[in-house]
């Protein structure tokens, strides 16, 4: 299994060159048809790889012999709509009724995977040199404070991108904000296009010449003037790969550039052509999203730099640290892959950040073993389990209602004890998505069977509340989101 469709045909083709054995692909990026006779050839044992997304672990296989998760601390795997689940949690379960070996590949290990291993209930092993016996990155640490950006990036990193790409080498500029520029303002009455639905503001989209909301995919035309106060003086805030891509050529005339995000790609077959490009070298800079920091291989590239990272440092999620000290690890990994030396390069205004310090001089290892002890300490998975339960409404009156009921009928229970914590109702992270407001609560309890109980008894009387039938309401176990 993989995270991302993305990463299927290099992985086919690694699989095709290395074993004499018919190997399937299941995604949906499929047709039905294409999916129905991969699902029939596992099923009839005429496919002896099956590789794919999350979706694929529901594959039946005439005899399955060991499941491999590649990436496994990738957040992709998390089904985050309709039915939650996490794929990779499933596929242990799966592997122990089968009773097969499974294997959970990861350079960044998820910290509930390492505390696993803590208790005994994994094996580690470790792949003590990189790909290819490749050498470590060099890392570099930019300040901006002070500094005068140009198409933001640092005179610093673009007197090394050019010694990077004279010597006839890519270049990766990791910006995960995609679109032209993450909001658009009235310079006279600094009045901010917002989406109505989602009380977020809109992203502009200049090739496209309209705003989209990133939270419901509504969209809308750019305005030729202010609705609050009449002006036609409207500006783009803040940078988005697209404007990136625009605003980076001049600076480097001559040079092929090549956009990848979720923008560049959303027709079928666009990513492929476009690695396809970076593989033939017709692209010198790659511009992308967190697209280009899942498992890529480019042996060309010798400098990869991170624009902009320190909204990641100061979140109120508390699994923020994690991702991003997976993301500089894994976005790191893509420069020196082939023998040439590779270089990272990371802007911030916070170079003294304690999670930049232990990244950049102890590394990942060291950083989650930090990460695990400061958890353990605050009794947070997954030292202990966490349950939320989210309703939305239209009103933004149901909902609270609801899952106030919810809560005391959860506190009356018999299974209930003094080690479960419950938080709200609050309001969510993201207070209001699609035109529905969201509020929720979140059960915490240090044994995750007793919390199991606890929702199960619940469940069965949740109909029963007044509130239940207004509302629209999703259980969420072991969240990743707020």
């Amino acid at each position: 299994m993989v995270p991302e469709i993305g990463l299927t045909p290099q992985t086919i083709a690694r699989f095709r060159e290395r074993f004499n054995a018919p190997v399937e692909v299941l995604h949906s990026g499929l047709n039905d048809s294409e999916r129905l006779s991969a699902w029939l050839k596992a099923k009839n044992g005429e496919a002896a790889i099956v590789i794919g997304t999350r979706s694929s672990l529901f594959t039946p296989f005439k005899n399955l012999g060991v499941i491999v998760i590649d990436e496994e601390h990738d957040s992709s795997y998390k089904q985050q709509e309709g039915w939650r689940y996490h794929a990779r949690d499933l596929a242990v379960y799966r592997a122990h009724s089968e009773q097969i070996p499974i294997i959970l590949g990861s350079a960044t290990p998820a910290l509930e995977t390492l505390c696993n291993v803590r208790q005994k209930k994994y094996r580690m092993l470790r792949l003590t040199r990189r790909a290819g016996n490749a050498r470590p990155a060099l890392q570099h640490v930019l300040d901006l404070k002070g500094q005068r950006l140009q198409a933001g990036l640092a005179p610093a990193l673009i007197a090394r991108m050019r010694q990077h790409l004279q010597a006839d080498n890519q270049v990766i500029l990791f910006l995960n904000r995609r679109g032209f520029a993450p909001a658009l303002l009235c310079h006279d009455c600094g009045w901010i296009a917002e989406c109505p639905r989602c009380d977020h503001y809109y992203t502009l989209h200049q090739a496209q010449h309209h705003l989209r909301c990133h939270h419901c995919d509504s969209q809308r035309p750019v305005p030729r003037q202010c609705p609050s106060c009449g002006s036609t003086h409207m500006l783009p805030v803040g940078l988005g790969t697209e404007q990136l891509e625009q605003v980076l050529a001049p600076f480097f005339p001559g040079v092929p550039i090549s956009r990848i995000d979720r923008d560049t790609t959303s027709r079928k077959g666009a990513l492929e052509q476009h690695l396809a490009e970076v593989h033939r070298g017709g692209a010198r800079i790659l511009i992308g999203t967190q697209m280009l920091a899942k498992g890529h291989h480019f042996p060309d590239v010798t400098l990869v730099a991170l624009l902009d990272v320190d909204g990641a440092l100061f979140s109120a999620d508390f699994r923020s640290a994690e991702r991003f000290a997976q993301l500089y690890t894994q976005v790191s990994g893509r420069a020196g892959r082939a023998g040439k030396q590779g270089e990272v390069v990371l802007q911030t205004h916070h170079p003294e950040h304690p999670l930049l310090q232990t990244l950049l001089y102890k590394g990942y290892d060291a950083f989650a073993e930090q990460a695990l002890a400061e958890r353990q300490t605050l009794q947070l998975p997954p030292w202990t389990s966490h349950v939320i339960i989210r309703a939305e409404d239209h009103n933004n009156q149901q909902a609270p209602v609801f899952l106030q009921q919810l809560r005391n009928l959860i506190q009356a229970s018999p299974l209930s004890d003094d080690k479960l914590w419950i938080l709200g109702p609050v309001s969510a992270l993201a207070p209001k998505r699609g035109g529905r407001y969201r509020w929720q609560i979140l059960l915490q309890h240090p044994s995750r069977i007793r919390l199991q109980h606890i929702i199960s008894g619940t469940l069965a009387l949740i109909n029963t509340l007044p509130e239940a039938r207004k509302v629209k309401w999703v259980l969420d176990v072991d969240p990743i989101e707020g």
